[in-house]
């Protein structure tokens, strides 16, 4: 599965962002290889189409699911009709924790 987990950096070693589209950083990556990539949010300085400019890359990028904290209505329903899941992750710490924290919950349900 490939998830977005949002950052205040660009490793998963950067902590965790609660606001989706003001993350500085979305970190990609590939649960089935473990493949990861750090894009930016160019959009972060910008008030004008925040939440639809992060969900669009989201989708470009082939994202089946987020990681993050606070999310927009506006976002989320965006979110949610490009079919992508949100999962909430309401701790501290590293986007790292996040990742884990949410797989391990993943695979218990």
């Amino acid at each position: 599965m490939n998830v977005c987990i949002t950052a205040q950096g660009p490793t998963l070693d950067s902590l965790f962002e609660h606001h989706f589209a003001r993350a500085p950083y979305f970190i990609f990556y590939d649960t089935s290889t473990g493949k990861k990539d750090a894009v930016r949010n160019g959009f972060v300085a910008s008030d004008a189409g925040l939440g639809r400019n992060a969900v669009e890359l989201l989708k470009q990028n082939g994202l089946e699911a987020v990681i993050t904290g606070d999310i927009g209505d506006h976002a989320k329903s965006l979110l949610d009709g490009a079919g992508i899941r949100i999962c909430r992750f309401e701790g501290t710490g590293t986007a790292k924790d996040a990742l884990n924290a949410v797989l391990a919950a993943y695979r218990t349900t």
